[in-house]
């Protein structure tokens, strides 16, 4: 491989799994919301408890405060909007990717006793990843192979079984708890969290089955008046080492495999309550990336040429909602979320395919009474365009002069569901 394309490699290790190629939506790789409600209040639904599906997403105590027992079903429609722009010298082109919409299915059920312990269950996509990046003679990041990086192709799903108890350990205080079982599946065109075969080109990676993982959530919530407060926990969820069929130069079978572990999520929140009027929530959120596998460590590759970790920065989020009910059938909802970026300016150049360099989103949603006791959910966000602008960077002599690869991202999303209390 000549000096000139040293850089690819690098190029290529942001196109793998570990930086996923459609965004998901949330803080880093995990989704920032569950079903319309918990979207339209900007993810703000630890404290809060709207419905059984946000509720049960971020704090198993505070489904004990849900106003009945209840079914809630959500789907989510993601459609993104991101073109990749690159020049090496005078030559220069960008490129938009082909992602279409990316679906989000969620389900919960809770059952709430007037007296005794509540307890529940969730089924929730907690990440989702798929890309279709064509090659572009016109772009120098994507030119066809050995050139360039050529077609690009990486998908990946994780879908978290989570049942859960709430125990009062008084009128006003509670304490959740539960497993989470998680299922994940992972494909990506190249793979370099492994070495190069001998002819320097890195094997593709499909899955062979989906990879079991595991992991518990611990929450606390205290109700006084219309006074909310609230805390929990997710710890990291371990999977196993997900094992791929690649190929060797000759076309000879060879198992790959990945170490990557979803992050330890911290959550407190705050909210005041008025079911027949005003509901308002404000959570806050750590994703500690530093320590989860494959996130953590440099984003270097070791003597094999195997790519050791990803370099991502641990990050804060910050999500406010509001409610108006302006009847018994019908509410209206608000809300914003902030959310630091875990990757710099300077490392566009390694996530080319998934930047996840939105910071701010916009939602509004509603709900449409049915009968007695059902409803319709509907909800909408929009993630403003957001970009970062960083240099082609060589394995051997860092930045390479006169180079640039910019990222530009902007998303819609539409969310639906229906729930239904007994």
């Amino acid at each position: 491989m000549s000096s000139a394309h040293r850089w690819l490699p690098l190029a290529l290790a942001a196109l793998s799994l570990g930086a996923p190629a459609h965004p998901v939506l949330g803080q880093g790789v995990y989704i920032s919301s569950s079903g319309p409600l918990d979207r339209g209040m900007g993810g703000a639904s630890s404290t809060a408890a709207m419905d059984a599906l946000g509720t049960a997403y971020w704090n198993p105590a505070a489904i004990r405060w849900l106003s009945s027992s209840e079914l809630a079903v959500g789907m989510e429609l993601i459609a993104s909007n991101h073109r990749v722009a690159s020049s090496l010298g005078s030559f220069a082109g960008s490129s938009e990717a082909s992602n279409g919409a990316f679906p989000i299915p969620s389900v919960a059920w809770v059952h709430r006793p007037a007296r005794g312990p509540a307890f529940g269950v969730s089924l929730s996509s907690v990440a989702g990843v798929k890309t279709n990046l064509a090659a572009d003679p016109a772009n120098p990041v994507l030119m066809p192979a050995p050139t360039g990086l050529g077609r690009v192709s990486s998908e990946a799903s994780f879908f978290q079984f989570a049942p859960m108890i709430s125990l009062g350990l008084s009128r006003d205080v509670a304490i959740g708890f539960g497993p989470i079982v998680t299922l994940g599946q992972v494909a990506a065109e190249p793979f370099v969290f492994a070495s190069p075969n001998v002819n320097g080109h890195y094997s593709s990676a499909r899955a062979t089955r989906y990879h079991w993982g595991g992991g518990g959530q611990l929450g606390l919530y205290y109700a006084v008046g219309s006074l909310r407060l609230a805390a929990s926990a997710k710890s990291r969820t371990w999977m196993e080492d997900f094992h791929f069929m690649g190929e060797d130069a000759e076309g000879a079978p060879r198992v790959l495999r990945l170490d990557l572990d979803l992050p330890t999520i911290l959550s407190v929140g705050a909210a005041y309550v008025r079911p027949e009027t005003w509901t308002l929530a404000l959570d806050l959120r750590y994703f500690d990336y530093e320590h989860a596998s494959g996130f953590k460590g440099p984003a270097t590759f070791d003597a094999t040429g195997a790519l050791g970790g990803l370099g991502w920065r641990s990050i804060v989020s910050a999500g406010v909602g509001v409610q108006r009910r302006l009847s018994g059938a019908i509410s209206v909802r608000a809300g914003y979320a902030y959310n630091e970026n875990p990757i710099p300016d300077e490392d566009s150049f390694f996530n080319l395919a998934s930047p996840l360099i939105y910071q701010h989103t916009l939602s509004v949603g509603g709900s449409i009474g049915v009968g007695e006791r059902s409803s319709i959910n509907l909800a909408y966000s929009y993630f403003p365009p957001e970009q970062v602008d960083g240099p082609i960077v060589s394995p051997i002599a860092g930045p390479v002069a006169g180079s640039s690869v910019r990222n530009t991202l902007h998303v819609h999303v539409v969310s639906v569901g229906v729930s239904a209390r007994y």
